[in-house]
């Protein structure tokens, strides 16, 4: 059997990603379910269940273990394989990084 082959990103992400798994809603036009992947201040990985053609935009709401509010942020899918999605964070206010940031820090790394 062949010795699979690492792919490498051309570039380095942005942002470190963290494992995160929680209820998912999206809303764009329709309302879809799903469950978080992993997150970083820039945006979040999901499995989600219905199809959203790339560059959509959707308004994404979960909760950060321990945090009785829900996070509600505008993002766009960037990238789509199945019912694996990548969405973008669109115009995250300040508010909303820092509560990112401070829940990452409770996270552990993706691989």
């Amino acid at each position: 059997m062949p010795t699979p082959v690492r792919k490498e990103w051309p570039t380095p992400r942005a942002h470190p990603r963290y494992l995160l798994d929680q209820r998912l809603i999206l809303r764009a036009g329709s309302v879809l379910h799903g469950r978080t992947k992993d997150i970083s201040e820039g945006g979040l990985a999901a499995t989600v269940a219905g199809e959203l053609p790339a560059d959509t935009p959707v308004e994404l709401e979960f909760h950060f273990p321990g945090n009785s509010s829900p996070l509600k942020i505008t993002a766009e899918v960037r990238y789509r394989q199945g019912f694996q999605y990548g969405f973008r964070f669109l115009e995250a206010t300040r508010e909303q990084r820092d509560l990112i940031r401070e829940a990452t820090v409770r996270l552990p790394l993706a691989p």
